[in-house]
């Protein structure tokens, strides 16, 4: 009885949502996407769509259609979970959504802000050196200019600091050519990497970067 409902309350989703989650030539794809929708506190979904040949992922809010935000094709299906958007977590107004760049290491992931009612994307964050988990303190911190969209040409000389509820942001300068130095210093790739993880405590939020030997001298931000 227990397996007829289940089996029934699959194809009724299906039947309201449009959602296939089905590959006969590759039963693997079951163990790795999961097709349970998430739902959000105001009654907006995402789930997952796959057959053998591509995955998509849909978005269908309180009100209006349904729509993919984000696919996977091209021989790619297998990757899905692990390649683009593999995260999603929920704020007030917004879902900031968890992008890697690519299936394995070590490129900084990064960060798209979608409209929770509606799905829109608002957004492109790019990599971040902070990231919220707490509703209560909706923000997003990152190097200004630092995503993998284009080259910095401006420098690395300032924070900004992204309110995921109501999308003000704000800066926070760093001295000039600092980043660049503990960059070239390290022989890193990514500005991010000069930077220890954050560290918060009673909503007081501690960064720690590094100008010469990551075991040297180490500048708090706050």
């Amino acid at each position: 009885m227990k397996t007829l409902l289940l089996t029934y309350t699959l194809l009724l989703s299906s039947i309201i949502w449009g959602q296939n989650c089905h590959c006969t030539q590759d039963t693997i794809l079951k163990e790795r996407i999961s097709c349970k929708p998430i739902i959000f506190n105001n009654h907006s979904k995402l789930f997952w769509s796959y057959n053998c040949d591509s995955s998509w992922l849909t978005f269908k809010g309180p009100t209006g259609k349904p729509k993919v935000i984000f696919s996977l094709g091209g021989g790619l299906v297998e990757l899905t979970t692990r390649l683009g958007y593999i995260d999603f977590t929920e704020f007030k107004s917004t879902f900031l959504v968890t992008n890697n760049v690519i299936s394995g290491c070590c490129d900084p992931q990064d960060y798209y802000v979608h409209d929770k009612p509606s799905g829109y994307l608002i957004k492109y964050l790019g990599r971040a050196i902070f990231v919220s988990e707490d509703k209560h303190l909706p923000f997003v911190v990152s190097i200004t200019n630092s995503n993998h969209d284009k080259i910095s040409k401006v420098g690395y000389n300032s924070l900004t600091i992204y309110n995921l509820d109501n999308h003000k942001e704000y800066k926070i300068a760093i001295p000039k050519g600092e980043i660049e130095k503990g960059m070239k210093n390290n022989e890193f790739m990514f500005p991010e990497n000069v930077f220890e993880t954050p560290d918060i405590k009673n909503d007081k939020l501690t960064l720690k970067y590094f100008t010469e030997d990551y075991k040297k001298i180490k500048q708090p931000l706050t």
